[in-house]
């Protein structure tokens, strides 16, 4: 006779389905781009303190996933989303502002790493880790919101038309 635990772990079909759903949201929230996830691998380490979804136990994959749908991402049970629509409205508006600043030559490296470091710079008072989100798509709505702000208030200050 085996021993068993007081806690049932759960199924590993359970855990892949987990894991599974967790590369989809990344994907979707645009954490994994082609060629680099290192948003991917740094949200993991903010939330769960792992560098690899598989080293993740039960616990890390719910905060993982509930993280991820903090960020706007929706189990696509129902429906799948295709294509590379942004996650949330406010996102688009992140990149046009930054974009404006950039075209103006008010950016030191107005490329999406810039933006990033500048998200993340941005929003980590707001940040559970107070690490600061490592890309606008992984922003919640408020916030997105306040960075817009911090964006537009950049714009109006260096007159740049937004």
């Amino acid at each position: 006779m085996t021993h068993h635990s007081a806690r049932t772990a759960k199924k590993p079909a359970g855990r892949n389905a987990e894991l599974a759903k967790i590369h989809i949201a990344a994907t979707f929230l645009h954490m994994i781009q082609p060629g680099d996830d290192s948003a991917y691998r740094d949200m993991l380490w903010c939330v769960a303190r792992v560098k690899s979804a598989k080293d993740l136990d039960d616990a890390g994959r719910d905060r993982v996933l509930a993280h991820l749908r903090a960020c706007g991402w929706v189990d696509p049970k129902p429906f799948v989303r295709r294509g590379r629509a942004t996650a949330k409205p406010q996102v688009a508006k992140i990149r046009a502002l930054w974009s404006a600043l950039g075209d103006a030559g008010q950016l030191e490296n107005p490329t999406d790493a810039g933006l990033r470091a500048y998200v993340r710079h941005q929003s980590a008072p707001y940040h559970p880790q107070r690490c600061g989100y490592d890309s606008p798509e992984l922003l919640p709505p408020t916030v997105a919101q306040r960075v817009i702000e911090h964006l537009k208030h950049w714009c109006r200050r260096t007159k740049t038309k937004f």
